[in-house]
């Protein structure tokens, strides 16, 4: 007589060795609005939004960041960073990928007295970090 549950219960180790055995793992990656930094790096929201449209409307143009921080926009007292991270002296994402990323910012950060402040990686790009603040000079 064939035992069913002994050939279901070692098929079902079978698959849980094998997914347990995984090469890697997925990470979330969340937008951070970077609330453990003074008030005032918030920055202004329509001048974050004018360097978002500014980098969506350069399109597949490549927008390359290094490990120091590289100031992609800057309008008034808000400035638009790409930072390569993971290792990478520099990275290279669209301006259109660093766009999206930090229309994500905008959506989680935004707050209601007209400021935002926050940091996400360029969409599709983990390696590369985008971040909107205010920086004055």
């Amino acid at each position: 007589m064939v035992n069913y549950a002994a050939i279901l219960s070692t098929i079902v180790l079978g698959l849980a060795a094998t997914t347990s055995a995984a090469p890697y793992k997925l990470e979330a990656r969340d937008v951070s609005c970077m609330d453990n930094l003074p008030g005032d790096t918030l920055a202004n929201i329509n001048e974050a939004v004018e360097c978002i449209n500014y980098l969506a409307s350069l399109g597949g143009q490549a927008c390359e960041a290094y490990v120091g921080g590289t100031s992609f926009c800057r309008r008034g007292n808000t400035q638009i960073t790409g930072l390569a991270k993971t290792g990478h002296v520099t990275t290279t994402s669209t301006c259109q990928e660093v766009a999206q990323g930090l229309g994500q910012v905008m959506d989680r950060c935004s707050r209601g007295d007209g400021t935002v402040r926050g940091q996400n990686e360029a969409w599709g790009n983990g390696d590369m970090l985008v971040d909107i603040r205010r920086v004055v000079q």
